[in-house]
């Protein structure tokens, strides 16, 4: 069996804070536990609501938090134990906010390069033409700050200086979601042509289930730090398991406005992290809860194609 490019062992991760000044600290779990696998190749889709613990995922894959417990391996390599400039030329970020990770003195030319001049690397100017031109970029821009590229094409600058150490994997956390829709089309079908021209392995963070539909071969649901279903993308799309996964696809606004608002099953309550529950996390917003929800703790547990945490799925 082949080795997955990214892989999360019981991953762990806890937060001590205080939710008013002079309050004793409290534990908050980010992350519970989390185990997931991705395939060389192949695109992960991690979705959640905010708090979710998607970016504290994202921040351990990349060696940015070390975990509590639990082991991060990169093509079979303990993500620990790697040297940084090792680390780099092999797993990149592309963030949410291309204006927040492109310092606004430079010129587009030289932020691209940046990792070329801090990790190593030849003939930069041949290498920046190259990855604009990869990523759609006119290299009139090359001169340019990014205030005078619109935020498609900072983002686009942005995947370029990801990409231009060769890295095999790529993480984007939510890389569309300040942009326009049609831009967000053009920044989608982009990442979609550099997988598959590069043989790129990804994981993409997003809220919108749809784009997600779009870009992943399979999707895993992640609540309060817990991963509580995961399958191919087809099989989660048609045929969803969890109530909470339910509720997220039931949620998605359709482009007809003579459908309305979709219905909320989920209640007005939001989901609490410092909410002491010994058995199922989601039990106190489910529409199918029962006694034993409240008492048991719920595991992984296969579904027909999917894995689901709930003993009702």
């Amino acid at each position: 069996m082949s080795v997955p490019m990214i892989r999360l062992s019981n991953a762990r991760k806890v937060y001590r804070l205080r939710r008013r000044m002079f309050a004793p600290t409290e534990e908050l779990v980010a992350l519970n536990n989390l185990s997931l696998d991705v395939a060389e190749g192949q695109t992960l889709g991690l979705v959640g609501e905010s708090g979710c613990g998607k970016s504290t995922a994202v921040s351990v894959m990349l060696g940015l938090l070390r975990p509590d417990a639990g082991d991060v391996e990169i093509a079979g390599k303990k993500i620990g134990e790697m040297a940084v400039a090792d680390r780099v030329r092999l797993i990149q970020p592309v963030f949410q906010n291309p204006n927040a990770s492109l310092n606004p003195v430079k010129r587009i030319r030289s932020l691209i390069a940046q990792p070329l001049r801090l990790h190593g690397g030849e003939d930069e100017k041949r290498n920046v033409s190259h990855m604009m031109d990869l990523v759609g970029l006119p290299t009139r821009l090359a001169d340019a700050h990014p205030a005078e590229l619109s935020g498609g094409q900072r983002q686009r600058a942005a995947i370029a200086r990801a990409l231009i150490l060769n890295p095999k994997v790529l993480i984007c956390d939510e890389p569309t979601s300040a942009l326009d829709v049609s831009v967000q089309a053009q920044i989608i079908n982009l990442l979609l042509s550099l997988k598959k021209e590069l043989g790129l392995t990804m994981v993409f963070v997003s809220h919108d289930l749809g784009v997600v539909e779009h870009l992943a071969d399979r999707v895993a649901v992640m609540y309060l730090g817990e991963k509580i279903e995961e399958a191919t993308t087809d099989t989660l799309f048609e045929a969803a398991q969890h109530p909470y996964t339910l509720a997220l696809l039931a949620a998605s606004l359709l482009p007809d406005p003579d459908i309305g608002l979709p219905k909320q099953t989920l209640g007005n309550a939001a989901a609490d992290p410092f909410a002491v529950n010994k058995g199922c996390l989601f039990a106190p917003r489910c529409p199918i809860v029962q006694e034993s929800c409240q008492h048991v703790a719920q595991s992984l547990r296969p579904v027909n194609d999917s894995l689901v945490r709930c003993d009702k799925a």
